[in-house]
């Protein structure tokens, strides 16, 4: 038996562990303990074997030959040299006659499937091609954790070091589910004495065993945050030295034009304590003097407020009543949390998709950044803390992508601070173009993985863009819903079959220093390629190997890897992986201050103001969608540690786990419709229906349900749907994307309007 240090690549935790090998074959995947992110397994993990060698793995490239939409498919065998000819072509053809924006591609996610650790490389591909249009459903998922927080912080949220953290603030996240690592991080956390904070609707693990939990009505995550900073700021509960020092809490803003108040020079001036102006000094990152935080005053005729205080007047309304109303969090476990946050040493935080899938995704975000900007420990020792442990060099090539061909990305005229700054566009976006050809048309589509038929709402509106395609690629494992539409499907390699770098494990701190070159564990599975190898094929084909580093992994990775401190040699004789020498630096901004136009974490946010948003998070009840008539269930999703997005229900060991589709649901909805355990219902939308398994939950919020999307396989033992109607369990089916949130196009796929009856 060969033991074979690796990392798992099935979802975001990217668990370290030991691959068991037997005779040239995969037989278990097992924990390595040694490896910073290597305590546990989930069963996704353990089931690696069975998806190598799935019995429907697809082992050859295939060419369809039968009419788009003939059921089922006719498929003809095709080498991997006619397939790659044939797609450079007409990719090469589309590029020189139409421009390359009109070839989109779609990539799947890194955080929770194999292109985890090769997306760097199709990404460069596809920015070199010129492409300034990829699905890569980054709005409903990592965007504003991400990318929003940059507009207050100018970094990511960063890393939560709960190694050091005496309070915890869930929000949103369940790691349970989705990152086992961090999950194994917090409970170390809370061994030894950390407390927590947990906002879900729903009875996660964490919900129950928090000191706090605040049990809120989905969508209604905004009005909860401003809820907690109108008690910090009305108690004083928030670090003052740190918000007048290291954010724009202070600087005057005009009221006549909504501008911060500069001088002649530019600078940007604040309320000081005897009601006069300070000026901050951007060489020495601080004010030339103390300021005043609240206040109003008025300058050469000019009347100005000091950002706190505009802040203070958009959470006034916010008051604990009206917010335990409004979200049905009780007031007193509201007064809690907050009297804990601010109270906390070192506290840490971290949000993700029950955040960022709303129509008020972007300025929820703003409003949580704000209220840990308040508390002081955003960078310290057990905050969170941005930053890497060693300089690492990006080659996923934005730097390709010129701004002309950005401008060009669709739906960037809308959006002009979203995800089209990195060539990210929205699928909704992308089926509009192809079907209607404006505002040009989009002529081939190329998928490295994914569902887009089952991961992403408005499946009738992609099956015609489909349709409208003269060249759609899909690149995967399986023969999914979304690649049986494409003219020609590649077989993909999964992370076992191929190498893989990865640097950084960011459950920690400390994961933060390991580097890790995973080794090839078995040989691939007939004839499938990684996407790596598919992107460089295609580069060679396409006349790009001179921006594909010669279409050689291993001078990609070396420059990856340069300035480092770690070689792919050391990398090599060290399977588990090395330590880099340097650590993520703490306080960092003390040194460089914030990489925010300012320099300072921007509370008041000028950026935004200039987009046309409101420049703080005003919560506005026309954001809070109402029950259309007929639709009086409030209707959520949420996701399992069992699957991951669109995949996995194919696996016999995990679907035995959970055969059917639930559609966890409150007793009180459950009692009116004559609903019981175990019910098959139907779940109806002003948009569509979709069919489950009730799962009735006693702790879940009154009046809502929440179901699971990915579904497309058939269902289990006593599904009442079979392969003719595989799409019956999938919940997009019935999502509204009428309605987004303006900065990034996220769509409100956890907080909408349903009605449910017992089949």
């Amino acid at each position: 038996m060969e033991k074979i240090p690796a990392f798992c690549t099935q979802c975001r935790s990217r668990c370290g562990c030991i691959a068991h090998v037997e005779d040239g074959r995969l037989v278990e995947i097992a924990p390595d303990p040694d490896h910073p992110s290597g305590q546990k397994l989930c069963p996704k993990g353990r089931a690696a074997p069975e998806l190598v060698y799935h019995k429907d793995r697809l082992t050859h490239p295939i060419r369809r030959i039968s009419p788009k939409g003939e059921t089922p498919a006719r498929w003809q065998r095709i080498s991997w040299d006619t397939a790659l000819d044939e797609i450079a072509t007409k990719l090469g053809e589309i590029r020189d006659a139409h421009g390359p924006e009109q070839v989109a591609f779609s990539v799947t996610t890194p955080s929770g499937t194999h292109m985890s650790d090769g997306i760097f490389w199709v990404e460069r591909f596809i920015r070199g091609f010129g492409s300034p249009n990829n699905i890569y459903a980054t709005e409903i998922c990592n965007w504003h954790k991400d990318y929003v927080s940059r507009l207050t912080y100018g970094t990511d949220m960063g890393t939560p070091d709960h190694a050091r953290s005496d309070c915890m603030l869930l929000w949103g996240h369940n790691p349970a589910a989705t990152w086992l690592a961090r999950s194994v991080e917090m409970q170390k956390a809370m061994k030894r004495g950390a407390k927590l904070i947990v906002v879900d609707p729903r009875a996660i693990l964490y919900a129950r065993r928090a000191d706090c939990w605040l049990r809120l009505r989905p969508g209604t995550d905004q009005a909860l945050a401003l809820g907690l900073i109108h008690i910090l700021l009305r108690d004083g509960a928030f670090d003052a030295a740190f918000t007048a020092r290291w954010t724009n809490a202070a600087a005057l803003v005009r009221d006549d034009t909504g501008d911060l108040l500069r001088d002649a020079a530019g600078g940007v001036l604040a309320l000081g304590p005897d009601g006069g102006t300070v000026e901050y000094d951007a060489q020495a990152r601080d004010w030339c003097g103390p300021v005043q935080l609240l206040g109003r005053a008025v300058v050469e005729g000019i009347a100005c407020s000091t950002a706190l205080s505009l802040l203070q007047d958009v959470v006034a309304p916010h008051d604990p009543a009206s917010v335990a109303e409004e979200t049905g969090v009780d007031q007193a476990a509201l007064e809690q949390a907050a009297q804990m946050i601010g109270a906390a040493q070192a506290l840490s935080y971290f949000a993700w998709n029950g955040v960022g899938q709303s129509r008020t995704a972007s300025q929820t975000d703003r409003a949580l950044s704000i209220l840990y900007a308040l508390t002081g420990h955003y960078g310290q020792p057990g905050g969170n803390v941005p930053g890497t442990a060693a300089p690492f060099n990006d080659i996923s090539g934005l730097d390709l992508l010129s701004d002309a061909q950005k401008a060009k990305g669709l739906g960037r005229d809308a959006r002009p601070m979203g995800s089209g700054n990195q060539g990210w566009v929205t699928a909704r976006d992308v089926y509009r173009a192809a079907s209607t050809q404006q505002p040009y048309p989009v002529r081939a589509l190329v998928s490295f993985g994914g569902n887009l038929l089952a991961a992403q709402p408005d499946a009738d509106a992609a099956k015609v863009a489909f349709h409208a395609l003269e060249l759609h690629v899909h690149a995967d494992f399986f023969l999914n819903a979304t690649a049986e539409y494409a003219d020609i499907v590649l077989p993909a390699a999964t992370s076992w079959e191929r190498g893989g770098l990865r640097h950084g494990f960011d459950a920690s701190l400390d994961g933060l220093r390991r580097v890790q070159l995973r080794p090839v564990v078995v040989e691939p599975v007939g004839e499938s390629r990684s996407d790596v190898q598919i992107a460089l094929a295609l580069a060679e084909r396409l006349s790009m190997a001179d921006i594909m580093f010669g279409c050689d992994e291993e001078a990609g990775h070396a420059h990856l890897l340069e300035g480092s401190g770690v070689s792919l040699q050391a990398l090599r004789a060290a399977p588990e992986g090395v330590q880099v020498a340097g650590e993520v630096p703490l306080r960092a901004h003390e040194t460089h201050g914030f990489p925010t136009p300012s320099g300072l974490i921007e509370i008041y946010s000028e950026q935004i103001r200039r987009a046309g948003l409101t420049p703080l998070p005003v919560w506005r009840a026309e954001d809070m969608m109402l029950p259309p008539p007929g639709y009086p269930v409030r209707l959520s999703s949420a996701k399992s540690v069992t699957f991951c997005h669109s995949q996995h229900r194919n696996i016999a060991s995990l679907r035995r786990l959970q055969p059917n589709p639930p559609l966890e649901m409150a007793p009180d909805v459950a009692e009116v419709r004559g609903i019981v355990d175990g019910d098959w219902v139907r779940v109806t939308t002003s948009k569509g229906r979709f069919i489950a398994q009730a799962k009735l939950s006693a702790a879940q919020v009154p009046g809502s349900v929440v179901a699971q999307h990915g579904w497309w396989v058939p269902g289990g033992k006593d599904a009442p749907y079979d392969a003719s109607d595989a799409m019956a369990a999938n919940i997009n089916l019935a999502m509204d994307t009428d309605h987004c949130d303006p900065l990034t196009g996220s769509i409100p796929l956890r907080s909408g309007w349903c009605e449910v009856a017992r089949l």
